[in-house]
């Protein structure tokens, strides 16, 4: 479908526009396409320090941005506008502070794996990671953030090498699902705190890692997969914290630490699993004790699936594969493909609807992919277009995506830096954000755990007017005004 997005006022501001993709990439990029996956809850991808640039005209050859032979040749840049031609403002964003990760100010030995803030309360920040770290922050308006109360989400008897291997909020804000490993013993649990940071409930005896946590609609129940036997299976878990009940399912021959699994709800009782070819609905009732599998949907052998998200309103599964595919199903298991990447895709999100609406309605659905090839596109998944809405791109692996509460705009990271679009106008970004050169943005030893690659995380507040950037030993939350 042609691109929304008008056509340059000439050839030579559209040659200008752009920048030729960098195929070479930087020494401290992460999420190198041959590295083995990671098990993790999906934050582990890579940010750097050049401009994204945006282009929205589209390719016959249906890759969402330009190859590298198909950009033009470099422009010389220059200090400001020409005396006809008008050049748009990037805000910089300089409104920041830092969150220390430890009550030992001189250390920097945690390394943050996760950060969420509470889907409902803009003040409330939660954060994850080695070095036992697991923090609830609550950010008034005082003069000094740095400083703002905080809550422990562990036992102060959990030794130091305890490794929190994700968290997730509950949508209603109310509960916060916390999953943790001690080096010591290989052995992991769940547990469950409620807003206020006193805890709820907890459920013992997994194999580590626990990883994929993830809600169901009413937030009564949440799924995590870990290992089994010794990893020689897998085993799926939904919990009840109401009523401290806990189903489980095992998949005697699916090795985690080989294949990763990600997982998503399509309804209180159904979620799917994607990983590699595998791609199944399971079923499961508090009621009647047990998970049951259900629909396994057709995949082909090449599908080599990493991803997964669904969209309520249309109904949709939407799955990315490492090889830059994605797909969108439908409700009968029929999909259609969109060759959307070069590489693995990174990143996979739908955007947030800012009215209710019921299922069903016809207008489009828009979902944003980004990759390791430097590319973030908008698609139309209502469309039978095979090319993007819209794509921007950049020199270096995009990291972290993430549209704003209200799917104005997307945030996009890479391994130094985050910018932000406003979603129908993407010709250049709205704003940017770059981190400064502090020590503690690079990987640090951390005790007896082992951190192979740098670590990343992006997510908004409830509000929609900051966002919190964690990188390794340092967490920022910047502001963010339209």
């Amino acid at each position: 479908m042609p691109s929304s997005l008008p056509p340059p006022a000439d050839e030579e501001n559209e040659i200008a526009r752009k920048r030729p993709i960098d195929n070479e990439q930087p020494q401290n990029q992460s999420a190198h396409p041959g590295k083995k996956p990671r098990l993790s809850n999906g934050y582990e991808n890579g940010f750097d320090t050049t401009t994204m640039d945006v282009d929205d005209d589209q390719n016959g050859d249906e890759n969402a941005y330009p190859s590298p032979e198909q950009l033009p040749s470099p422009v010389v840049a220059t200090n400001g506008p020409s005396t006809d031609t008008q050049v748009a403002e990037v805000k910089d964003l300089t409104d920041r502070v830092y969150l220390p990760l430890s009550d030992d100010p001189m250390s920097s030995n945690a390394v943050l794996l996760q950060c969420e803030f509470n889907p409902q309360d803009p003040m409330i920040l939660a954060a994850a990671g080695t070095d036992a770290l697991a923090r609830m922050w609550i950010l008034t308006g005082s003069d000094s953030p740095e400083n703002a109360p905080h809550h422990q989400l562990l036992d102060e008897n959990v030794p130091s090498s305890t490794t929190i291997t994700g968290l997730s909020w509950s949508s209603d804000g109310l509960c916060l699902a916390v999953s943790s490993e001690p080096i010591e013993d290989g052995t992991a649990k769940l547990e469950f705190w409620s807003v206020d940071g006193s805890p709820l409930t907890a459920f013992n005896g997994f194999d580590s890692p626990v990883i994929c946590l993830r809600w169901n609609f009413t937030n009564e129940a949440c799924l995590a997969l870990c290992p089994q036997d010794e990893g020689k299976g897998t085993l799926l878990t939904v919990m009840y914290p109401r009523t401290g009940a806990a189903l489980r399912f095992s998949l005697p021959h699916h090795i985690l630490h080989d294949q990763a699994l990600d997982a998503t709800w399509t309804s209180n009782e159904e979620f799917c699993i994607c990983g590699g070819d595998v791609l199944q609905s399971f079923l499961c009732n508090e009621n009647e004790g047990a998970i049951v599998a259900g629909r396994k949907f057709e995949t082909r052998s090449d599908h080599g699936l990493s991803k997964i998200t669904y969209d309520f309103h249309s109904g949709f599964l939407a799955t990315a594969s490492d090889s830059g595919t994605i797909d969108i199903w439908d409700q009968s298991g029929q999909y259609r493909s969109f060759n959307a990447h070069q590489g693995t895709v990174t990143s996979l999100c739908w955007q947030p609807l800012k009215a209710p609406r019921a299922p069903g309605d016809e207008e489009e659905r828009l979902l944003a992919s980004a990759g390791d090839d430097g590319a973030i596109s908008i698609w139309n998944a209502r469309s039978s277009d095979a090319r993007s809405k819209c794509s921007m791109t950049m020199n270096s692996a995009v990291v972290a995506l993430s549209f704003a509460p209200d799917g104005e705009f997307i945030a996009g990271g890479t391994n130094s830096h985050v910018l932000i679009w406003k979603v129908g106008d993407v010709h250049l970004p709205f704003a940017s954000w770059t981190r400064g050169p502090d020590p503690g943005w690079s990987t640090p030893h951390s005790h007896d755990s082992v951190v192979e690659e740098d670590q990343f995380s992006l997510s908004w507040d409830a509000g929609g007017q900051r966002f919190a950037y964690g990188a390794n030993s340092r967490l920022a939350v910047v502001t963010f005004r339209p």
